[in-house]
């Protein structure tokens, strides 16, 4: 049966602007400190709609708390039905014009709301996110995400393009399409590449709106596998769109996505060069250059069983990068003389100095 916290004097308002989705599962160590970055935004005419899906923690108590303070919060706890499940029941309950996604770990910096309306008032999308900043267990890194519908079009070919937690979108776009829970654990790369098929508009704010927090009660090593298997799966279907949108050879694309295996396995180093070859061409400006810092990420996964991938970049940078290289060179060089494949500690090191893969 669910549990319905109500606001004081809530309905007597006016429907916000924006509505928060905020799902919880046995978020109490963190939840406080995300409500708080909420509750505290320079832009103030939005709903907070908090699910508790079930937990056994005291989230509830945590979350009621805060909605016996401030009126723009709405609270239901239930059984647990997962958070597809969870997020599409907040899609429904929205009542404003944009949904602005927020997780329980996390902590929006206070002008995060009234950036990010002006960005999508500029830009005229559908869908908003921007970059992050990892803390907690992670290296303090930014996480840059592209910034044109171009380049995050190109860029969802090899991964999500958006930080789940940082997205503001459409209300009526995200009731057409919803979540899919047969894609659970990866539901929004899910759900963005179904939204590029249907010719969203998207961007991201290039600057750090969210800290991202990483801890070691996220996801297990059992769900990281079935996440890798299912990512996998979105990125063929999107290279099946791709391929018959931009008129390309979709087995060079199939071939390109061997490199993105949990476990590389070995391509056609050839078909490889020639679908990037495509994919530049059609391409200018930050969709270029996210395509062109793929394919550097993916010659990485691919050195090991290639000798000759160094001349590969360095002749792919030379007609549409930024120049020499010598760096990257070098390293694929390394990688591939002493045949260290993605799951060798050399290739983690780099991995985690360079940002390369």
């Amino acid at each position: 049966m669910n549990k319905i916290a109500s606001g004081k004097k809530f309905g007597a308002n006016a429907a916000p602007l924006i509505s928060v989705a905020m799902p919880v599962y046995n978020g109490d160590r963190f939840l406080a400190k995300a409500i708080s970055s909420i509750l505290a935004q320079t832009f103030a005419d939005f709903e907070l709609i908090i699910i508790d899906d079930g937990s056994t923690d005291s989230s509830f108590q945590v979350s009621r708390e805060y909605q016996e303070r401030d009126a723009r919060i709405r609270l239901i706890s239930r059984e647990s039905r997962g958070l597809s499940t969870t997020l599409n029941e907040i899609i429904d309950l929205a009542r404003g014009k944009w949904i602005a996604r927020m997780d329980s770990d996390d902590i929006s910096l206070p002008h995060r709301f009234e950036r990010q309306l002006e960005w999508l008032e500029q830009t005229g999308a559908d869908i908003c996110g921007s970059w992050v900043k990892f803390f907690g267990l992670a290296h303090k890194r930014i996480l840059k995400h592209p910034q044109t519908d171009d380049a995050i079009k190109m860029a969802l070919l090899f991964g999500c393009p958006f930080a789940h937690p940082t997205v503001m979108m459409k209300s009526e776009l995200a009731r057409q399409l919803r979540y899919d829970d047969a894609w659970e654990t990866c539901q929004d790369y899910d759900l963005w590449e179904r939204a590029a098929r249907a010719k969203w508009q998207m961007t991201n704010v290039p600057e750090v709106l969210l800290l991202y927090r990483q801890h070691e009660a996220q996801i297990s090593a059992a769900k990281s596998a079935k996440q890798q298997d299912l990512t996998q799966k979105i990125r063929r279907r999107y290279g099946q769109f791709l391929s018959e949108s931009m008129r390309l050879n979709k087995d060079l694309i199939d071939e390109v996505l061997k490199l993105r295996e949990p476990s590389p396995q070995v391509a056609n180093m050839d078909d490889v060069d020639s679908a990037f070859i495509e994919l530049l061409k059609h391409n200018r400006g930050e969709a270029r250059a996210t395509v062109l810092d793929h394919a550097t990420r993916l010659y990485f996964r691919g050195a090991a069983n290639c000798p000759s991938i160094a001349v590969r970049w360095h002749k792919l940078n030379q007609g549409f990068g930024r120049g020499l290289g010598l760096d990257t060179i070098i390293m694929l060089k390394l990688l591939s003389v002493s045949r260290c494949g993605p799951e060798s500690r050399i290739f983690q090191n780099l991995r985690r100095y360079c940002r390369i893969a």
